[in-house]
Formats: C-alpha cells, structure tokens, sequence
C-alpha cells in the first residue's frame, strides 16, 4: 500500500522501484485519532510523514489565537523541512479526524538524500513551492481586506474539498484560517452573501460565483 502512496508523491515520481521499496521498508504506520497531536510548533523535529488515510491539520498559534495554514489530505506529505536541518518544527500538527500515517525517521531518510541527490532536488521544490504559498499568504494579510482574505481562504478551502464548490466548513474553522474570531468572519460571509457570491446557512457553504470570488482574492 505505501509503494503505491510514495509513488504518487511528486517528490518521489522519479525514483525506481527499488529505491521506492527502501524507503517503504524503514516506514512505519501509525494512527492517530481526531484532534491528537502529531507534533507541536518549536519542537525538534526527526519525521517525516506521509498520509494513508485521513486529514492533517497544519496550524500555528499565538496568544489564544489559531491560524490554521493547511490541511494535508490523503496521499501527501509533511514535516520535510525538519529532514533538510532545520531543526525545530515551524508550526503545529494535529489530526482533523482519524487518520493514518506512514512515519520516516530523519536518520534514515537522511541517508537515501546522500544516495539520491535527486530526491534532494525534489525537497527542494517543493520547499520553494510552500514558500510561495506562505508569500501570498503574507502578503493576504498585510493588504487584503477581510472580505479578500476570506474570499482567499474560501477558495483555498475549495481546493482542500477536492474542488467541489459545495463545502461543509463552521465559522469557526473558517475563522481558524484567517487567524481571526468569528464576529468578523460572520459579518464578511453574510456580506458575500447579500452579494450573490456564495450561500451560506448551518455551516454548509455553497460557492454560487467563483470568478468574483477570485476577483475579490486577487488571484488570476
């Protein structure tokens, strides 16, 4: 099962299947219920992870406030900045609802980066790709007002929902996403709302007019 996983990681696309079976043969699988810990922000971090089944919650807080910066599906990965010497983990991990993971550690990941220098090349890109994401996320919240970064999160959200426009999300957890409460967010999505750009009623969320929901995020 996990050959099948790895294979389908971009990170991984390039690699046979001897090195393939390598890495699968130092995995190991775990489960985690929903809401448990799979690690916390500033912790050192030895693991890599990738999903089997599930949903992985990434987040960060400060103060009492939580901002959620991405949920990790089924058949992806996280935690490969700590494999690359960073050190400690950068924001927190928990698990959206029950999910299973296959757990690499750091000593023997390390050792197919030395063998395979186009895995090396791979993490990297794909480091590159999060920290462009992590820009505009920046840059969101430095210059769009709340209604640009909710329209924002409401797509980035879609994406997550395997881009289905009919989305089952609370305020609450939307409010996550913009690292805000949730008077502001209910008074940005009622606004959306009186504009004909979604429908929103008992945290069913339904996009009725993605182009000027992108208009509204600054995307193309």
């Amino acid at each position: 099962m996990i050959e099948k996983i790895l294979r389908k990681l971009e990170l991984l696309k390039k690699f046979s299947e001897k090195d393939i079976r390598k890495i699968e043969k130092v995995a190991v699988l775990k489960k985690y219920p929903k809401n448990s810990f799979i690690f916390n922000k500033n912790e050192i971090g030895n693991h890599f992870f990738v999903v089997k089944a599930g949903k992985i919650k990434i987040f960060s807080s400060v103060g009492n406030k939580t901002k959620t910066l991405t949920v990790i599906g089924k058949n992806d990965f996280f935690g490969e900045m700590s494999l690359l010497g960073c050190g400690t983990r950068s924001a927190s991990a928990s698990a959206a609802e029950d999910s299973e993971l296959y757990v690499i550690s750091r000593k023997n990941f390390e050792k197919y980066l030395l063998k395979n220098p186009e895995l090396t090349i791979k993490l990297l890109y794909s480091l590159a790709d999060r920290l462009s994401r992590a820009d505009k996320e920046i840059e969101s919240m430095l210059f769009h007002n709340i209604l640009g970064r909710l329209a924002s999160a409401i797509l980035e959200i879609k994406k997550h929902n395997g881009n289905c426009a009919d989305i089952k999300i609370n305020q609450t957890e939307i409010a996550g996403y913009l690292g805000t409460t949730r008077v502001p967010v209910c008074r940005a999505i009622n606004a959306l709302k009186k504009s004909g750009i979604i429908s929103y009623n008992c945290g069913h969320l339904i996009i009725k007019d993605e182009n000027r929901l992108k208009s509204m995020a600054g995307s193309k």
